[in-house]
């Protein structure tokens, strides 16, 4: 990844973005329905806050948002489709750092299939130089994000201030949640995709605008800012803020760590007795497991991968994400106490 382009990863990884299908487990004891509600219970998403409220005026900020045609011709609606995500994000960055976006809306003659999402930066770049505007906003086309292994969900400049995002996989994440979910009502399907829905794509606007407002990714699991997505984040970190809002001229970025306590990204992998790899509570199979290695050395050649085993998990598995790690080119590696170890 570009010093200047910092991505999204979806486990699903945030700017460059991952995921893999969430990994089910029944509980014994229990009906089926009983355990798919429990299952369901897992899946949803905490709500997005902010961990350190806003005490002063609440500035509104102008952006403007392009809305490919792909990205129209999949969300018929689009105007309100995106007003919904942006909603959410502005309730966090209102307590966050005090501002509120408002959004100027036009439809982007731009169709390039097999475009990748730094192609398309550029292209929107050149579309609308940014002027009069907190950030210029690109919206295009969904992927697979369910079924597929590795998928970007958003990029930006950092800082800058554009960033191109992808719209939501629904027909992807219904069919999911179909095969899932059997014994759930409808009702109860529907609740929990709109939950994840929400929680997704408002997470995905507020990690890259958090690059275009100069926070690079962090180290901290489960924060909006860790290059890996997660269904269980809920805030940013406290350094990420700090850096908005120098950025935003509300107070001073916070100074560069000193050398000696400067601290580089930890990429923690449980395997579990199985052998199977898990991150952030989803199953990692050889192709999303090199492609998170890959991205972390792009993203920070000192990234330090740490294995946790759980009691009785196969060494084989253990040796092979260290062997995985070293062709990616990762020299870090540690062994910690994995779960019931």
């Amino acid at each position: 990844m570009l010093a200047a382009m910092k991505r999204l990863l979806p486990v699903v990884a945030l700017g460059g973005c991952f995921m893999a299908s969430p990994v089910v487990r029944f509980g014994a004891g229990k009906s089926s329905k009983e355990a798919q509600q429990d299952r369901a219970a897992e899946l949803t998403p905490p709500v997005l806050v902010a961990d350190h409220e806003w005490q002063g005026e609440i500035r509104t900020e102008k952006v403007r948002v392009w809305a490919d045609d792909d990205y129209r011709a999949q969300n018929v609606h689009w105007e309100r489709t995106f007003a919904e995500q942006l909603a959410y994000a502005n309730q966090v960055l209102a307590a966050l750092v005090g501002i509120q976006l408002v959004p100027e809306y036009h439809a982007w003659q731009h169709h390039a299939p097999g475009s990748t999402l730094d192609e398309d930066l550029a292209e929107l770049a050149r579309q609308d130089p940014g002027e009069g505007v907190l950030t210029v906003i690109g919206l295009t086309s969904s992927l697979g994000l369910v079924s597929a292994t590795f998928d970007q969900l958003g990029v930006a400049s950092m800082p800058g201030n554009h960033l191109m995002i992808r719209g939501y996989a629904d027909v992807e994440e219904r069919a999911a949640f179909e095969r899932m979910f059997k014994k759930l009502s409808a009702e109860q399907r529907e609740s929990l995709y709109t939950a994840r829905r929400r929680h997704k794509t408002a997470a995905v606007l507020l990690h890259e605008l958090g690059h275009n407002l100069g926070a690079p990714h962090a180290i901290d699991l489960d924060t909006i800012m860790y290059p890996v997505y997660s269904d269980r984040s809920s805030a940013f970190d406290a350094r990420s803020r700090d850096l908005m809002l120098g950025r935003l001229g509300r107070k001073p970025a916070m100074p560069e760590a000193t050398p000696a306590v400067a601290r580089h990204p930890v990429l923690a992998i449980t395997v579990d007795t199985a052998g199977q790899l898990i991150l952030g509570g989803r199953v990692l199979d050889d192709a999303s497991l090199d492609g998170l290695l890959q991205l972390s050395f792009t993203d920070d050649h000192d990234t330090e991968v740490v294995v946790k085993p759980s009691k009785g998990a196969p060494h084989a598995a253990v040796i092979k994400v260290f062997d995985h790690a070293k062709a990616a080119g990762l020299q870090r590696m540690s062994i910690s106490a994995g779960d019931g170890s």
